[in-house]
């Protein structure tokens, strides 16, 4: 085979189909087509209860009824925080993060490991002040940090992995959600980037935790994309629609910056029984739990008011190569 034939072939790839395809950049397929193609890719095992595709995996815990959940998330210099920001806010958001992920299957937190990539030039008392941040909201949730790594690299970088544990076959799941039951959120939604609650919110566990508990939960999911896109995620999971009454969305800004900004890190739920729950969750916090909508039948359909929701959500790489 000549060099050129040898490029060529390295050029194209076969799908499961037969189909070829041109190899293709991160920047031009964007982050849910490239989430999508790696998904055939991961492993399989009878431990394993949800693989990809929710808040975490979940693995059932042998000899136990237990389940333990697993989740990763990047907090990335410039993309999730500004490079001025002060370290322990840093530290906060990176951990954050994980723990609204294992707050939106009704876990308890568990164990922290934090891989740390940083350029020479940082300063120790800087990367103190992040641990130091870390610490304090594991400590506040009962999680503990028992490892990582630190590499060199041009921009600061913490990628923090979680685990928490749950019930046997109780996590609160994405594809929970039924027709008819009620679309819930547990906090004002928007404008999280311009008010600094991207780098202040308090993760839901203790909410978490108690809406699991309830046992009047279907589907749940926390909102760090913004809801539209991230009710999406229930949506397809459960193969069902939603339709959204906008002035039920409680909000900070417009209603457009609710729908879209994301990072609000709130809970958006479905339940089949919204008076009890609403009821219940009043007693336990003293706030309301609103309604903002309900579950239809039409599968993957969207609305806000009887119009179609268009699909304008962040996603890593595609803004690179967009128009």
């Amino acid at each position: 085979m000549s060099a050129a034939s040898i490029e060529f072939f390295k050029m194209i790839k076969k799908t499961e189909e037969g189909t070829l395809l041109c190899m293709s950049k991160l920047g031009e397929i964007g982050e849910h087509e490239t989430i999508r193609r790696i998904l055939p890719m991961l492993g399989k095992h009878e431990a394993l209860v949800v693989g990809a595709g929710d808040d975490c995996a979940v693995c059932r815990l042998k000899g136990t009824s237990l389940d333990q959940v697993f989740t990763t998330d990047p907090v990335i210099e410039n993309v999730h925080f500004q490079s001025l920001e002060k370290p322990e806010r840093i530290g906060r958001k990176a951990v954050g993060r994980v723990l609204s992920d294992i707050a939106a299957m009704g876990a308890v937190p568990q164990w922290i490991l934090v891989n740390v990539v940083a350029p020479a030039s940082l300063e120790f008392q800087t990367l103190e002040k992040i641990y130091e941040g870390m610490g304090a909201i594991c400590e506040r949730f009962g999680a503990t940090i028992i490892g990582g790594d630190v590499a060199k690299g041009g921009k600061l970088e913490l990628h923090v992995f979680g685990t928490g544990l749950v019930p046997a076959d109780t996590a609160l799941l994405r594809s929970g959600a039924s027709v008819g039951d009620a679309v819930l959120v547990t906090g004002p939604l928007g404008c999280s980037f311009a008010s600094g609650h991207h780098l202040d919110f308090i993760p839901r566990v203790d909410e978490g935790l108690f809406l699991r508990e309830t046992g009047l939960v279907g589907a749940m999911m926390d909102v760090s994309d913004g809801l539209a896109t991230d009710l999406r995620h229930i949506l397809k999971q459960s193969k069902v629609g939603a339709a959204l009454e906008g002035g039920a969305i409680p909000k900070n800004g417009t209603l457009a910056q609710a729908l879209f900004d994301g990072e609000d890190f709130e809970l958006v739920l479905t339940s089949p029984k919204p008076a009890e729950l609403q009821a219940r969750w009043a007693e336990q916090f003293k706030t309301e739990l609103p309604i903002i909508g309900n579950i239809t039948a039409e599968a993957g359909i969207l609305t806000l008011d009887g119009e179609l929701v268009e699909s304008k959500a962040f996603e890593h790489f595609a803004s690179e190569y967009a128009s």
